[in-house]
């Protein structure tokens, strides 16, 4: 019942040096995005969000990025486009195999058609930095890969018939690592990338491309991430997760008992605790909370948990703990939010 929403803001310094000055470039880019269902009011609040964080600007979103065209992931695009502003749209290319999904991915394909091709991009794995829809793609000072889908793995399951289809998306759901400052921090995303994915697709051709700061756990904590169709009775597969070597989690899911697929999963997350440390695992969820990580120029990383947002813009804390004060760390530096959301 959270808000399944990730939002990215990259404040970009650069310096050309005919002006001899830096300026800086704002880009402001959504990663999937799901409104609860009724009776909870999340999708009008999480829209107020979004045009509370664009008021008085004259554009909206940069890039709206869709890892896979399931519903959990997709919801309210074409709200977005018409209230907020879509400029560029990165997608897996992938069409769901399912009448339910089709509803909203039509509205997705709406969008996409009135954007045009020019604006419209496929995310294909790729060894080269920055390589979008086979051209380079700058968003700023950020670096990018994209690791999955394998382009031969997409046309391999879009020959199948639809709930087979259906039933391999995850093996095909982008992947894509960002890259940012002097002392380089990543941030990984990973959708809802299965076993399947990581064995066979992503670990071993990109095990250079894999390490990782922050890891956004995969399928909100699932089980699938290490264990082929979730056979929790097999050794459990954790190459990948050595390889990404993050030094935070962050698992994107409501409390267990609150979501009908049982995630996130008490294994996954023991793995997870036991990878990090359990104090660098956050479980939005768990307390109502957000994660807002900021990687300045220099690379130096602050973490701030932040209730702020949720209490204004989603559920009331639920208990377990939450807090009333946003916590920093690492101490330095500290980004000071302002009154607008995400510090804006």
């Amino acid at each position: 019942k959270g808000l399944l929403c990730g939002v990215l803001f990259v404040l970009s310094t650069t310096y050309i040096p005919q002006m001899r000055v830096p300026f800086t470039i704002f880009f402001a880019i959504l990663i999937d995005f799901l409104p609860p269902k009724p009776p909870n009011r999340g999708a009008k609040l999480e829209l107020k969000l979004l045009k509370d964080l664009f008021a008085g600007s004259s554009t909206g979103l940069d890039i709206y990025i869709n890892t896979h065209p399931h519903n959990d992931h997709l919801k309210a695009v074409k709200d977005i486009y018409e209230k907020i502003g879509i400029d560029q749209i990165w997608h897996s290319g992938h069409t769901p195999g399912k009448d339910k999904e089709n509803v909203v991915y039509k509205d997705f394909k709406e969008v996409m058609d009135e954007l045009g091709n020019d604006k419209v991009f496929l995310l294909k794995g790729s060894r080269e930095e920055n390589k979008l829809d086979d051209q380079v793609v700058q968003v700023g000072d950020i670096k990018y890969n994209i690791l999955a889908p394998a382009e031969y793995v997409s046309d391999d399951i879009e020959d199948e018939k639809a709930d087979k289809r259906y039933s391999r998306i995850h093996e095909q759901c982008s992947v894509i690592r960002f890259r940012y400052g002097k002392k380089e921090k990543q941030v990984l995303i990973t959708g809802d990338a299965d076993y399947v994915a990581w064995s066979e697709h992503i670990a071993d051709y990109h095990k250079d491309r894999l390490p990782s700061t922050i890891l956004s756990a995969a399928h909100h904590g699932s089980n699938s991430f290490f264990w082929k169709a979730s056979d929790t009775e097999e050794d459990a597969y954790e190459e990948h997760l050595d390889k990404i070597n993050p030094t935070y989690i962050v698992v994107s899911a409501p409390k267990q008992k609150e979501s009908r697929h049982d995630h996130p999963d008490d294994e996954a997350m023991e793995k997870y605790r036991d990878k990090v440390g359990k104090d660098a695992v956050f479980h939005l969820g768990a307390k109502r909370e957000c994660v807002i990580v900021d990687i300045d120029l220099e690379g130096n990383l602050s973490l701030i948990l932040d209730d702020k947002l949720v209490e204004k813009y989603g559920f009331k804390n639920g208990g377990d703990g939450g807090k009333k004060e946003s916590i920093f760390f690492p101490p330095p530096p500290i980004t000071k939010l302002d009154d607008k959301p995400m510090g804006k």
